[in-house]
């Protein structure tokens, strides 16, 4: 019998071996570790961060985790739940836009645990790492992921849990029959809803975590001898037909290609969607520099299917809400002349002046840009000044994308701004190390260690 899809993307990472990488994707997974690792102890800070800490400790069995942020611990699969929703809730972790999905967020706090519960070296992390960021773009791409959007699904929900499995297969160095039954009963625990985000919903990170909880438990389920389908992605009931008229086996078959190099890393804090137009505008408000006074009105297009998620000019004044509102980003971008996550504090949220600004700012769709998407999600600024010009910017791969890439001292520079207020300067000067050379370290201990906080 040939081999299901499970098994052929199963047998494909058992062979998966650090030492034949090529240079540039064992570079580029290292920098994306540190970068998910840097979201993760920001996001322990934010509300739903929190949040979803406090109901992680609320969960029975042993508290046998550590929640990274903090002194707290909690169950295992408990506290991957809460630090995949935390890495994910300051809306800064990678993502592959056409797969549509956010990775890192998911499949790094998995690992952290299952480093912490079982060991295990740097090598073995990384090759983890590198099995679950190509599965879940291998699993997005199949089924035309960012066609989910209009249809109500989260594709990062519906796409991770495969992620997180097959990286903890790998991990635990499975092989190939044991990897493919945690896969297809990951398929039994995917999905979840784009629903709550205009409102506010601080438990839409939740959904996000708990993926990124499904996958590891699909492990705990194969080895308590449960089965899940074998043929779980090509059965006519299965995942890929159920989401997809018309599924794309080929990403379960050639494999020459690695998708790692095509996840983005994001440099601002808002929705993927939004990004081009960030840049965009700061462009624009660094060649003309208006002032805050200065501009009477900003139109934002985006691709169609981009703008019928972040046009919410009457968003309620909430975080979660905000950071996918391109009222919002681009009114407190245009004030604040950049965007981090103090954007998003009360000062801002309630600012009078922002929401004067936000009901110049326009948001629409352009066929124009629909040709570049979903590889690109683009975005087009327009910009009318005080004095009666009007200024357009345009950015078709938006900052972070491998044609405008962050380099490594971008990404060092965000990981340094987001955990050394959590950890401590010195600390994350180590983790930094620490992660570069992951491939020659016999024990992740020290790497851990530099990732708890004391007292």
């Amino acid at each position: 019998m040939p081999d299901t899809a499970s098994e052929q993307l199963a047998r494909q990472h058992v062979a998966l071996r650090y030492e034949q990488l090529p240079h540039d994707v064992s570079d580029a997974v290292k920098l994306h570790i540190l970068d998910s690792l840097g979201c993760l102890l920001a996001g322990s800070r934010l509300e739903p961060g929190r949040l979803a800490y406090n109901l992680s400790e609320a969960g029975a069995g042993n508290a046998d985790s550590t929640l990274l942020g903090t002194v707290r611990r909690a169950s295992y699969l408990d506290a991957v739940q809460a630090m995949a929703t935390a890495a994910h809730c300051g809306e800064l972790d990678d993502i592959h836009g056409g797969a549509a999905t956010c990775i890192g967020a998911m499949i790094v706090p998995a690992l952290v645990a299952l480093a912490e519960k079982h060991g295990g070296s740097g090598r073995t992390f990384l090759e983890a790492a590198v099995a679950g960021y190509e599965t879940t773009t291998r699993i997005g791409l199949s089924v035309d992921a960012p066609k989910l959007f209009a249809r109500g699904w989260w594709p990062s929900t519906v796409c991770g849990a495969f992620g997180v499995a097959a990286a903890g297969a790998k991990f635990l160095g499975w092989p190939v029959d044991e990897t493919a039954n945690a896969l297809g009963i990951a398929s039994l625990h995917s999905g979840g809803m784009l629903t709550g985000g205009q409102e506010g919903a601080t438990a839409r990170h939740l959904a996000f975590g708990s993926a990124a909880r499904n996958g590891l438990l699909a492990l705990l389920a194969t080895e308590h001898g449960l089965t899940g389908p074998k043929r779980a992605l090509e059965d006519p009931r299965g995942f890929c037909f159920t989401l997809c008229a018309e599924p794309k086996f080929e990403f379960f078959q050639d494999f020459k290609q690695f998708h790692l190099l095509d996840v983005a890393f994001k440099p601002y804090p808002c929705a993927r969607q939004l990004h081009a137009g960030v840049e965009a505008l700061l462009r624009l408000i660094s060649r003309h520099s208006p002032g805050a006074g200065g501009i009477r009105e900003i139109d934002l297009a985006v691709p169609t299917q981009n703008a019928g998620m972040i046009d919410r000019p009457a968003t309620p004044t909430l975080r979660a809400a905000m950071l996918g509102s391109g009222q919002y980003v681009m009114a407190v971008t245009a004030l604040r002349g950049k965007i981090d996550l103090a954007s998003f504090d009360d000062e801002y949220l309630q600012s009078e002046a922002v929401r004067r600004l936000m009901a110049q700012v326009t948001v629409s769709a352009s066929t124009e840009l629909d040709r570049h998407f979903p590889k690109y999600w683009a975005g087009r600024v327009t910009v009318k000044f005080a004095d009666g010009q009007a200024h357009m910017e345009e950015i078709i791969a938006p900052k972070g994308e491998a044609e405008n890439p962050m380099t490594r001292l971008d990404v060092e520079g965000k990981f340094f701004g987001l955990a050394g207020p959590v950890v401590g300067e010195q600390k994350a000067r180590s983790v930094v190390a620490l992660v570069h050379s992951l491939e020659a370290a016999d024990s992740l201990a020290p790497m851990l260690a530099s990732l708890k906080v004391t007292g």
